[in-house]
C-alpha cells in the first residue's frame, strides 16, 4: 500500500479491486498504480480480465469493490474525474465525424499531432473515408494527445500495420512527459518495449513481469522465439 502522503499525489491508484461474474472471480483484490510520466503495461490471455479492468477504472463496469483515487481524489467512475480518458477495443468515434471536428471536441492543439502528415492529409475528411486500421490509428492518437492526466489504451495496436504501430509507440514517448498511460495489447513485445512496468493478469491477479522468461513461467508464452 502507498503511504498516506502519496495517496494525495498525482497518481492513478487502484486498491482492493474485485469483480466477479456468474459466480466466477474475474479480478480478485487487485492493486495497481500508474504515475505521471509512466507507461504501465498489462498482458494476459483472452478472457483474463484486461478489458474489464479498464472498463471498471473508466466507469463503464461496476466492480464488486474497489478503492480508486486519481490525483488524490477518490472516484468510482473515472470519466467523471475529467482526468481519465479511454480507448476501448471496439472504437468510439462516429464514422460521419470529420477529423477536424474530433480535434475540436477533444480540445487538441498539440503540434506533434497536428503536423503529422497523416493528419494534414485527412484533416477535413470524414472517418468513413478511412480504412478500419487508419481509424484505429487516429483514435489512438487522439486519446494519447488529450490534456487528460491519464490515458487508458485497450488494444491500441489491433489492425495496425507495423509502420503505424511504430508511430503509436513514438507518440507514447512524446506525450509521456505529461501524463500516465495504462496499456494492454496482445502485441506483448510492443507493450514490453514501451512499458516502465509490466504485469501479467492471470487467475484474477496481477503478476509483475521483468522479462519474457516470466511470461513463459507464468504460462502466457509456451516458449521464447
Amino acid at each position: 500500500m502507498l503511504d498516506a502522503e502519496n495517496l494525495f499525489d498525482n497518481t492513478l491508484y487502484i486498491d482492493s479491486l474485485s469483480f466477479s461474474r456468474g459466480g466466477k472471480n474475474i479480478i480478485t483484490n487487485l492493486y495497481l498504480t500508474c504515475g505521471p510520466n509512466e507507461v504501465v503495461g498489462i498482458v494476459g490471455r483472452n478472457g483474463s480480465g484486461k478489458s474489464t479492468l479498464m472498463n471498471i477504472i473508466f466507469g463503464q463496469t461496476k466492480p464488486d469493490f474497489a478503492f480508486m483515487r486519481c490525483n488524490g481524489v477518490k472516484f468510482e467512475k473515472g470519466y467523471q474525474t475529467k482526468e481519465i480518458v479511454y480507448l476501448p477495443q471496439g472504437g468510439f468515434l462516429p464514422r460521419e465525424l470529420l477529423l477536424s471536428e474530433a480535434f475540436r471536441f477533444f480540445e487538441i492543439d498539440d503540434p506533434d499531432l497536428l503536423e503529422l502528415p497523416f493528419i494534414q492529409q485527412n484533416f477535413k475528411n470524414r472517418l468513413s473515408s478511412l480504412s478500419l486500421g487508419m481509424i484505429r490509428f487516429f483514435e489512438t492518437l487522439l486519446i494519447l494527445h488529450t490534456k487528460h492526466s491519464f490515458s487508458l489504451l485497450d488494444e491500441p495496436f489491433i489492425g495496425l500495420s507495423p509502420i503505424y504501430i511504430d508511430l503509436i509507440k513514438e507518440h507514447i514517448q512524446l506525450v509521456k512527459h505529461r501524463k500516465g498511460i495504462l496499456i494492454s495489447d496482445h502485441y506483448f513485445r510492443q507493450v514490453m518495449d514501451i512499458s516502465d512496468r509490466l504485469y501479467l493478469l492471470k487467475d484474477s491477479r496481477l503478476i509483475q513481469v521483468f522479462s519474457e522468461d516470466d511470461l513463459v513461467f507464468g504460462g502466457y508464452l509456451n516458449h521464447i522465439d
